[in-house]
């Protein structure tokens, strides 16, 4: 019994049993996440039960269909977050930048600046020395990536985590993020 039995008697569990690592692996190896692998491999098993009929095995088969819907579903989740994690950066950055680079007017904003500068030091080293250059001297990212020897995509995520973890902290203690 071929793979093109497994077409014609759906089992759910066989197909999943035989497909999930593989699918797991080719996804790391797009470089998802663990959780981003987990999820995209979820979503694409509900796509193959709600989709089987559509399922041609003369085009291919049953496995190649899959990592091909797992691709696109990850392409989907990367589009998704950047557009997402962009937005919540550029909104973070301009608040930031705006403290940062503001002179105290009164007691409550020099109590704003000392707890924004605090918490940056509080960050680990290379995600303090990150926020620092981007926003405190204004280095582009790649400028940033330069100096740091690091990848532009590492600068990219370790800016997003910084800023998440700032936005929380900052939250915690009333800072006036709002909404953000």
């Amino acid at each position: 019994m071929g793979e093109n039995s497994e077409v014609r008697t759906f089992d759910f569990d066989e197909l999943y049993s035989k497909n999930y690592d593989k699918i797991f692996r080719f996804l790391l190896g797009k470089g998802a996440s663990q959780e981003e692998a987990e999820e995209v491999c979820q979503e694409t098993f509900i796509k193959v039960l709600h989709h089987w009929e559509s399922f041609d095995p003369s085009k291919g088969n049953v496995s190649s269909w899959m990592i091909t819907i797992a691709k696109n579903q990850f392409f989907d989740l990367m589009r998704k977050k950047n557009s997402t994690q962009g937005k919540e950066i550029e909104n973070s950055q301009e608040y930031i930048e705006s403290i940062a680079q503001a002179k105290a007017k009164n007691e409550d904003e020099k109590n704003r600046l000392d707890l924004l500068k605090d918490t940056v030091e509080s960050l680990p080293p290379l995600e303090k020395e990150i926020i620092q250059l981007r926003f405190m001297k204004k280095y582009t990212i790649k400028e940033t990536s330069e100096q740091l020897g690091i990848s532009v995509r590492t600068v990219n995520r370790k800016t997003y985590a910084s800023l998440t973890i700032l936005r929380m902290k900052l939250q915690g203690s009333d800072f006036g993020f709002g909404s953000l």
